[in-house]
């Protein structure tokens, strides 16, 4: 009988999603899943510190706010991204040897971690935007 995909919900060799994950479509995807929320926290952080001096001046606190919002999405996908190539390599462990779907478990339980401290961070940026005006100086 052959291995459920995860990933689609289809019935389909197990051999399918790591030819999937071995392949370019599913190394930008592991690789986005990693990359994509620490990225978005960091451009978060640019962009907020470029913003603030602007919103102070033209008394616009509420264009701050679109800021972490659109970084707090691309974090989430990058989550979810890592999720679904979770989900495609299998979330059991096989053998201890090394293959394709072991390595991309790895990447992909990376990215949900990274993903969700990325998220976490953007959130307290966000919450500082909430609680400090943009003309507060110490």
């Amino acid at each position: 009988m052959p291995a459920r995909d995860h990933a689609t919900g289809s019935s389909g060799s197990r051999d399918s999603a790591s030819e999937y994950l071995a392949r370019w479509p599913g190394l930008i995807s592991l690789s986005l899943g990693v990359l994509l929320g620490p990225v978005a926290a960091l451009v978060n952080h640019g962009l907020i510190y470029v913003a603030t001096p602007w919103a102070c001046g033209h008394g616009g606190q509420a264009a701050l706010h679109v800021i972490p919002a659109v970084c707090f999405i691309l974090a989430l996908g990058g989550g979810l991204l890592a999720r679904a190539d979770w989900r495609r390599a299998g979330p059991e462990a096989e053998a201890p040897a090394a293959t394709v779907r072991d390595r991309s478990r790895f990447l992909a339980l990376c990215g949900l971690a990274t993903s969700a401290l990325s998220a976490l961070l953007i959130l307290t940026h966000w919450l500082a935007i909430v609680v400090f005006g943009p003309c507060m100086r110490a």
